[in-house]
């Protein structure tokens, strides 16, 4: 900054006018110990030590969003690095996904880049693609003004819409869909959106985007393409995602606090109806995310004080069904988690054996046997157990699996 001033000084004393029509500068940059970043201190890592383990896309990603593009100071830390770094790997967590079932599919891109708005059907892929959108409209906006930090701002929690909300709750669409056509838009919404993001990241975190646009199309480079024109924005969807969605973090606290697992299934709740009736696809999504039968929305016959906006009453009676059934969930995790340590692949059937001494617990097992079947792959249930079996607890119950691969 002293550069420029000398500059701007000693131009205007000889000539009355300055040397630059428009200049931009940055922050003081701070070491690990507050003080001004200096080598005789010795208060830095070497940056490509940095660049090493965390990636130069998360070195410069950080200082973009910092203070210091403002014209503030910024003290620098390796442990920011390796946060940005633990959220833009979200990106590669995704592309992962994608290509795994995509693979076990034979699933295939036909080429195009278009906007699939207008023949999208799911509510969560018309949401996502309009986030996609709105977030380059933005990124956009403030970029036309040269305002770097804020046009960074919204990426992060974007790519973690995108990785916790939208691929964990399509996640079952990808590897058991009932509807092929259903299972097709999640492909071609997942995949669209990543070639954006990585267009929307270019100038952000280069060698990342770089690799993910190469990786799923095959161009060029991505750094050789127009910046995108933003596509459809539903705002209707992304109001009411928004709101489902809080209504979710309301009813996860409740739970929390009644110290109700999410696995145990509960009889019906009671949610406002601020921004007009929900349709059924996004009432299915509150009814899987909080495990619940029925859900009753407005708020007749109840006290006008009993919900506020984005608040959910919970009827907490636990019918014996409704036991059995959580126990059955408890039941379909432990096997689950068993796959996962066996080392077998996600599409891989498996013949099930499952044994335990307590009666409730069995009798869970019996009524609920080909949702468990179903929901672990099983195709073929056998009552005695057979090879390596994994004991564990459900409830401080003991339960015997025995699985391999079909």
């Amino acid at each position: 900054r002293a550069w420029f001033y000398y500059l701007n000084a000693v131009n205007v004393g000889l000539f009355g006018k300055a040397p630059f029509k428009n200049v931009i500068v940055t922050g003081t940059m701070a070491g690990n110990d507050g003080r001004k970043l200096s080598k005789s201190y010795g208060n830095f890592t070497d940056p490509n030590l940095v660049m090493d383990q965390y990636s130069a896309d998360s070195l410069r990603y950080l200082l973009l969003q910092s203070p210091l593009l403002n014209g503030e100071d910024f003290a620098l830390q390796d442990k920011d690095v390796g946060d940005i770094a633990r959220k833009l790997s979200m990106v590669w967590n995704m592309y992962d996904f994608f290509t795994l079932y995509a693979d076990v599919d034979g699933w295939e891109w036909n080429g195009k880049l278009d906007d699939p708005s207008k023949n999208l059907t799911n509510p969560l892929d018309i949401w996502i693609v309009s986030r996609v959108h709105q977030l380059g409209q933005e990124i956009d906006q403030h970029m036309q003004k040269y305002d770097i930090p804020n046009a960074v701002k919204p990426i992060l929690p974007f790519i973690d819409d995108a990785s916790n909300w939208y691929v964990r709750r399509s996640r079952k669409r990808f590897w058991k869909s009932e509807n092929d056509g259903d299972k097709d838009d999640a492909y071609k919404t997942l995949h669209y959106v990543l070639v954006y993001l990585s267009q929307l990241l270019a100038p952000f975190t280069p060698f990342l985007a770089e690799e993910l646009y190469q990786k799923l199309t095959g161009g060029e480079s991505v750094h050789l393409l127009d910046w995108p024109e933003v596509g459809d924005i539903n705002e209707d969807v992304i109001e009411k995602m928004f709101m489902i969605r809080k209504y979710i973090e309301d009813g996860l606290r409740q739970r929390a606090e009644n110290k109700i697992k999410i696995r145990q299934p509960l009889s019906e709740i009671t949610i406002g109806s601020y921004a007009g009736m929900l349709d059924e696809d996004l009432l299915h999504i509150i009814n899987e995310e909080l495990n619940v039968k029925r859900i009753i929305q407005g708020t007749d016959g109840l006290d006008s004080q009993d919900l506020t906006k984005y608040e959910i009453k919970i009827n907490w009676d636990i019918t014996p069904e409704l036991k059995l059934e959580g126990l059955m969930r408890e039941v379909v995790r432990q096997v689950q988690n068993t796959r996962k340590n066996t080392g077998l692949e996600v599409d891989d059937r498996i013949i099930l054996s499952l044994a335990t001494d307590d009666q409730e617990l069995s009798k869970a097992i019996s009524e609920h046997k080909k949702e468990i079947m179903a929901e672990t792959l099983a195709s073929e249930f056998k009552e005695e157990l057979s090879g390596a079996i994994t004991n564990v607890k459900i409830d401080g119950i003991e339960l015997d699996i025995a699985l391999e691969k079909a």
